[in-house]
């Protein structure tokens, strides 16, 4: 049974733990449910059993030559973001060589397939509605390290992980792997289709001493999330608030970032991530220069907010200093017309999480 908003206003985050449930919980870097697949190493951080069935996510790592054969869902709206290393991706008729903060969107039904081309390559990969994570779970070995293994285990056959993947909508398509191009990706496509998004781009949006970028829009997606990337400055926190219709995700890329969440601080530095489910009271604030972050938001109800208190710019950086600012009108118009509920100032004292 989900919680109400109110009950959700009070649930305190699980830390470091898959709760079973949609409610509030934080997974540092490295935790989450851990398994071993053809010498990769892979975290579950999200289950669609932790999130109401709307998304699953894990991080998978591995070392040089470490790869996927092609691979379709029938299901599952993905997208891979590249944190460490160098990750060759392809789809049909094209490939790109991917680094640290380049992305590939991949709609339900287009085959993928990758190779880790670096000693350690280490990529998000966020699935909506979720469920097909528990393919690794079947195929998967279970695994203590939080690292990929020396030497591979267990290797799963294309035939097993066919069989398997038949239960999940997943197939193993026969596809052409081509050479890599090096376009220079500067936009979103209009339309669901699957596109690669080279880091720093898509449409950005400023204000004081930060920039907002976005990764995916509900056009390319179903209109089942979209990702927003943020860097700035140090920033205090932001107004106390909750949406009441849509979950907003948090992972940490770059530098250091302090999340509230239900009246609890939690610091998060590269690769945590917190999971703020509908009714949870949260706010954030930077505590390191050019700190950076990615927000996966579903559903995509609050596309636009961005736009009411921030001006698009061409430029691919903020600018540090000057005179504080917030267009607070363009502000309190979201509030109005947004999944956007202000509950109080932005918090004051820290009450951190007790990390075990």
């Amino acid at each position: 049974m989900s919680l109400s908003v109110e009950e959700m206003n009070k649930q305190l985050p699980v830390a470091n733990a898959l709760p079973g449930e949609a409610v509030p919980y934080y997974m540092a870097s490295g935790e989450g449910a851990r398994y071993e697949i053809n010498g990769q190493l892979v975290t579950v951080i999200a289950r669609a059993a932790d999130t109401g069935g709307i998304f699953s996510a894990a991080y998978i790592s591995g070392g040089m030559g470490a790869e996927s054969p092609f691979v379709s869902h029938a299901i599952e709206h993905k997208t891979l973001y590249v944190f460490d290393g160098i990750l060759h991706v392809w789809l049909p008729g094209e490939s790109r060589i991917l680094t640290p903060g380049d992305s590939v969107v991949i709609p339900p039904n287009t085959p993928h397939a990758y190779r880790m081309a670096s000693h350690y390559t280490r990529f998000l990969n966020w699935m909506t509605p979720g469920g097909g994570e528990a393919y690794y779970e079947r195929v998967g070995t279970p695994i203590d390290s939080h690292v990929p293994p020396v030497r591979p285990g267990h290797k799963a056959s294309l035939q097993e992980q066919a069989e398997v993947g038949a239960e999940f909508g997943i197939t193993f398509p026969d596809v052409e792997r081509v050479a890599p191009s090096f376009k220079h990706d500067a936009g979103l496509p209009p339309t669901q289709s699957p596109y690669f998004l080279s880091t720093g781009e898509g449409e950005r949006l400023v204000s004081y001493q930060t920039m907002f970028t976005y990764l995916s829009r509900p056009a390319n997606t179903g209109s089942n999330y979209f990702a927003v990337h943020t860097k700035g400055a140090k920033s205090p926190y932001i107004p106390l608030h909750f949406h009441s219709e849509h979950t907003e995700n948090f992972l940490c890329t770059e530098g250091r970032m302090w999340l509230y969440a239900n009246g609890r601080e939690v610091l998060l530095t590269k690769g945590d991530f917190l999971h703020a489910p509908a009714g949870t009271i949260h706010s954030f604030a930077f505590d390191a220069h050019n700190t950076q972050m990615v927000g996966f938001l579903t559903p995509s109800v609050f596309n636009g907010f961005f736009e009411y208190f921030n001006k698009p710019t061409e430029d691919y950086m903020y600018t540090e200093g000057g005179e504080p600012y917030m267009d607070m009108e363009g502000f309190g118009r979201a509030q109005a017309e947004m999944d956007l509920t202000v509950v109080g100032p932005p918090p004051q004292r820290r009450a951190a999480l007790d990390i075990p």
